[in-house]
């Protein structure tokens, strides 16, 4: 059975992506490689933030692509906070899901990244 082991965000501005990931999100930087591979603070998976040459242009959620989802306690809360630092929000208001509610914001380089509050 295959075992996942990392999770890479092509990042095409390392230093916005640090802006980003770290002051906006709240990782932390847990290793620096090199000027191209950063590695965040995470229990579980790797997080690393990849340098690549330009943005990704994908419709969301219309097109194949991989998503990264944060639980937070309360999405329409992270939206909000995301929304006043700028934050492109895609999904507002929050939608139903399974699991509860859950609501999609785009990083600067095209990444969506799925909020989901758990409620069951």
């Amino acid at each position: 059975m295959p075992n996942l082991c990392v999770i890479s965000i092509n990042v095409n501005d390392m230093d916005q992506a640090k802006q980003f990931y770290c002051d906006i999100l709240g990782f932390e930087i847990s290793k620096v490689y090199d000027e191209q591979l950063i590695s965040l603070k995470h229990e579980g998976i790797s997080l690393i933030l990849q340098k690549c040459d330009r943005r990704a242009n994908t419709d969301y959620p219309h097109e194949a692509q991989v998503i990264i989802g944060i639980e937070t306690a309360d999405v329409n809360a992270a939206i909000k906070n995301y929304k006043s630092q700028g934050v492109e929000v895609i999904i507002e208001p929050p939608k139903p899901c399974p699991p509860g509610l859950y609501s999609a914001i785009r990083d600067p380089f095209g990444n969506v990244i799925e909020l989901l509050e758990f409620t069951e």
